[in-house]
């Protein structure tokens, strides 16, 4: 039965205040929140104390927080301030001066000058790393006429002393709730560890096989019952003194002495016959002890590196079929096949446009799956070369290619072992790659980059992509018998526009992430704005719906007008930034210059991807998005293009 008892979080801070906003959304039956409040200087030894006496997670606030994760290698959770969480601050301060200094914690705030825009104020940026540093700004800034601190609880009390005013940047509930929800997930990540750990010193005192440690000055400093049976020794004798003769006709001190592994190596040993397998701990380019299995020893070794590995990388899905908001037929159908594939094995092929869900469904999928307590691992096929994407997907082994991690590093496809593998853009990647993908799927089981040992994977595949992948296939820009490999169930998430019906809900469920001021919702939607978002093609879905959402909550408290007159005005905008592919640019008309066909092909392309860099500020991963490509296909266009762009 899983460890049910509440969860032991402590939340350092030098504020009060926002100590007891954190406390206010403590679930008792989840987890304890015990509040100690610290200066930054005191911060970290308190946190030291905090788990050696039994808390499993400690939250910090703002600067402490990143403080602590910065100096504490055990788990820390910053429940770090939000661009709205300092906009709402200054709105206070702005109330009593229009000179306002807000402080940062090791950097500059970005974004501050459209801050200062907008709410028609001067704001000074006080840097610090240490209490005496964020007195001594403080108290110049006041001198100077910035009377009003925006900061944490300890800058409100600084400012005070120095005859100002401090306002406490609060976090809001969301920022709090996922915090919380982070460490529920590391408590119990790290719960399991520790039963994982218990369970593996169970396997060692109970196998058949030998195991034997000794340490970089040749003790012995691990030996289970049958290493001791077969080598005639008494295990609680012999840990911690020098090796005796048994063991050191194993080879192990060579191994010591030579920090080069022995593997398979047949040797009689106390009178035995046995298969050794000797493994140098190398830490920082030194041998700092080895470790040796006897006869069948690979089942082991891969146990505990595996336990460790997947404990440590923590691929969890988080989200659900439930977080597929909508309730009109078409999203009900989608939920209803989602899950009934689910149930399946299968390899599914999700399709649709860009900001339709696709990795959400996929989640979802693994989630209702009997593989959902097991690792969900994702990529995006397109937005890596091919070379770095074979060595994340098989992963490599030591010395496959010039900077590979010492002792190698496993694939994507081991780390998912027993969960689900998600191909995001799968379209896009190269036929040889197509190849060893394909081996990988048939067979079930890959070779890492470098390698010469095969290692069986029990992975679940799920592909996506915005483009029509039968149609690549008959066309031969994508491998058919991969096609039909990934594609033995077939998904299609529903375009925003065939939806209409659910915008209201999905508008409301966005505009709910952020913090809109009482009285300032545009909801319900007047008629007129009903019918423009019905009429308007979404050509970025959801995504793009968030995104008015956004934007909405950031002017609004700012905007006189507000509700429908502003949520109009952002749609204007929404729509004179509209990309080609939804109808608002028209083709060029033919030229009387008798230029060919392909050219005039060739000079329209580069109208678009030029007007799409444009929109972007150059920004190549966002151009690439609007245009409905991958990053590297927008990448091979230009390089085609680059004869007829100068």
């Amino acid at each position: 039965m899983p460890d049910a008892r509440p969860f032991r979080f402590a939340f350092v801070s030098n504020s009060e205040e926002i100590a007891r906003t954190v406390k206010a959304f403590e679930d008792p039956d989840r987890e304890n929140i015990e509040i100690r409040l610290a200066s930054m200087e005191e911060a970290l030894p308190v946190a030291r104390q905090c788990l050696a006496e039994g808390v499993e997670v400690v939250l910090g606030g703002g600067a402490t927080g990143r403080l602590l994760r910065e100096q504490l290698k055990l788990p820390v959770v910053t429940i770090a301030r939000r661009d709205m969480d300092v906009i709402r601050a200054v709105m206070l301060a702005r109330e009593r001066s229009r000179k306002i200094a807000v402080t940062s914690f090791s950097g500059q705030i970005a974004g501050l000058e459209i801050m200062e825009d907008i709410l028609g104020v001067e704001i000074r940026q006080l840097p610090f790393r240490t209490t005496p540093e964020l007195v001594a700004a403080i108290s110049k800034a006041v001198a100077e006429g910035f009377r009003c601190i925006v900061g944490g609880g300890i800058c409100k009390t600084i400012a005070q002393s120095v005859g100002g005013e401090g306002f406490v940047v609060v976090p809001g509930e969301r920022v709090i709730q996922q915090a919380l929800e982070e460490a529920r997930v590391i408590a119990q990540s790290q719960r399991r560890s520790k039963e994982e750990a218990e369970r593996l010193r169970i396997i060692l005192h109970s196998v058949k096989e030998g195991v034997v440690g000794i340490d970089s000055e040749g003790r012995i400093n691990l030996i289970n019952p049958m290493a001791g049976e077969m080598l005639g020794l008494d295990p609680e004798n012999v840990l911690d003194r020098p090796m005796p003769e048994a063991v050191r006709s194993a080879g192990l001190f060579r191994v010591l002495e030579s920090g080069e592994a022995e593997v398979d190596q047949f040797r009689r040993v106390g009178g035995l016959d046995m298969v050794i397998n000797a493994m140098p701990v190398n830490v920082s380019e030194g041998t700092r002890a080895v470790v040796a299995t006897f006869t069948r020893v690979s089942r082991i070794q891969d146990l505990d590196r595996k336990l460790k590995e997947r404990l440590a990388k923590g691929f969890v899905a988080r989200y659900t079929l439930d977080d597929l908001k909508g309730s009109c037929a078409a999203m009900a159908r989608l939920r209803a096949k989602a899950a009934q594939y689910a149930a399946t094995d299968a390899a599914i092929l999700v399709q649709g446009e860009t900001g339709t869900g696709k990795e959400i469904l996929a989640q979802g999928i693994h989630m209702a799956s009997p593989r959902k307590r097991r690792p969900f691992v994702a990529v995006n096929c397109s937005a890596l070369p091919e070379t770095l994407l074979e060595s994340e997907l098989f992963g490599y082994e030591e010395g496959a290619f010039t900077g590979a991690k010492r002792g190698g590093k496993q694939g994507l496809f081991e780390l998912a072992h027993g969960g689900t593998l998600f191909l995001d853009e799968l379209a896009d990647i190269s036929p040889s790659l197509q190849v060893r993908l394909l081996r990988a799927i048939e067979e079930k089981e890959i070779m890492r980059v470098g390698g010469d040992r095969i290692v069986s994977t029990d992975v679940r595949i799920i592909a996506s992509t915005f483009k029509d992948l039968a149609h690549e296939a008959r066309m031969g820009r994508f491998r058919a018998d991969l096609y039909f490999r990934i594609a033995t169930l077939k998904i299609h998430t529903v375009p925003l526009r065939e939806r209409a019906a659910d915008i209201p809900d999905l508008l409301a469920a966005l505009l709910a992430r952020y913090d809109i001021p009482a009285g300032r919702s545009p909801l319900p939607l007047s008629p007129r704005l009903q019918n423009r978002f019905t009429a308007h093609s979404w050509p970025g879905n959801v995504r793009e719906l968030d995104s008015l959402a956004q934007r909405y909550a950031a002017l609004v408290g700012a905007d006189k007008s507000g509700g429908h007159a502003l949520l109009m005005e952002i749609m204007d905008e929404l729509c004179a930034e509209a990309m080609p592919s939804c109808g608002e640019k028209p083709l060029p008309a033919g030229p009387a210059d008798g230029t060919s066909f392909k050219d005039q092909v060739r000079e329209y392309e580069r109208e678009i991807i030029a007007e799409a860099l444009r929109q972007t500020g150059d920004n190549k991963a966002e151009a690439a998005r609007r245009l409905g490509v991958s990053v590297n296909t927008l990448w091979r266009k230009l390089r085609e293009l680059s004869g007829t762009t100068g």
